[in-house]
């Protein structure tokens, strides 16, 4: 098996070097409306650990791609609590200033201050609680992935993940491939169409008929049927499928407890953007955005703070 990912990089220079995180290359592919890539690396250091975690979203629903890329630094004890931090001041989510660098040093700082990294979902279970989706998503894997670390005993190693997502004729296709501490894994998810899916007004799906099938390794793992008349039964459906997904991965790399550094708890929202992509036509970056909010707030979780703001000028756009 031959991963996309770029093998001629030292992934421990990542603490002192983020270029090839913000540059584009190998990995972004010109063919994916989706491309997400992220890791973590740990470094041993004289106090404890350096980890190192980033994410890099590249979305393609219009002429010019939108890019969301946050690189984090954790520094923690011997102990196990954080006693430095800092942001790349390149980092930025895709929502303007309630996204730039400012805030996000400003949140992160709020959340991990003198906490005990490995405990980081309990103290901030949900994005809501973060203040911003993309943040969370990546300080979670860093501390999921810091704690796998710590119960193998060990205090360095490295794990990256790169997920692209391309519709194609009557199906979506996705291949998302990852190292893990050197050990390989390649999945590629299909959701065939039986028949057209039918959106709600706010772009996502109400009615989905359709079988997703996935690959592990270059083998079949398991097919299931999404039959579903509303949005609610589709995202569960959805979520219970990447659910199976995840219990191979954890199974693959050894994980015990949540493994939160994996693109699986992500896919079900990206693979809903992607539906609403393919059945627009026209005005589609501001129902777009629509569709991202109404994922983060339309149900009963809280939503980041950027799209908190947004919610007034949204609603109006979406009268009209």
């Amino acid at each position: 098996m031959s991963l996309t990912l770029r093998k001629d990089l030292d992934r421990r220079d990542v603490v002192f070097d983020h270029d090839f995180i913000f540059k584009t290359h190998d990995y972004v592919n010109s063919h994916s409306l989706i491309t997400r890539y992220r890791g973590t690396v740990c470094t041993p250091a004289d106090h404890g650990v350096i980890v190192t975690a980033w994410q890099k979203s590249v979305y393609r629903f219009g002429y010019f791609p939108l890019e969301e890329t946050v690189v984090a630094t954790v520094m923690v004890r011997r102990d196990g609590t954080v006693h430095g931090l800092s942001l790349d001041e390149r980092s930025h989510g895709g929502l303007g200033p309630m996204c730039n660098f400012r805030q996000l040093s400003r949140m992160m700082n709020r959340l991990l201050r003198g906490t005990v990294f490995a405990d980081f979902l309990r103290t901030c279970p949900t994005a809501g609680v973060a203040d911003c989706l993309h943040l969370f998503e990546v300080l979670s894997a860093a501390a999921s992935f810091y704690a796998h670390l710590r119960e193998r005993g060990m205090e360095s190693g490295a794990e990256e993940e790169l997920l692209n997502i391309r519709p194609k004729r009557d199906a979506i296709v996705s291949t998302n491939e990852r190292c893990v501490l050197g050990e390989e894994q390649r999945m590629e998810l299909t959701l065939r169409h039986i028949r057209p899916f039918q959106l709600s007004r706010e772009s996502l799906p109400q009615q989905l008929d359709s079988v997703l099938s996935v690959r592990c390794d270059g083998r079949d793992a398991f097919e299931e049927a999404i039959h579903a008349q509303n949005f609610h039964a589709v995202y569960g459906q959805m979520n219970r499928v990447l659910a199976k997904v995840n219990r191979l991965e954890k199974e693959a790399f050894r994980v015990r407890g949540r493994m939160r550094f994996t693109n699986a708890t992500s896919f079900v929202g990206l693979m809903l953007l992607t539906l609403a992509h393919e059945s627009m036509r026209v005005l589609r970056a501001p129902r777009i955005l629509l569709t991202l909010s109404f994922l983060q707030v339309g149900g009963a979780r809280p939503g980041c703070i950027a799209f908190c703001a947004l919610q007034k000028p949204l609603r109006k756009l979406k009268k009209s």
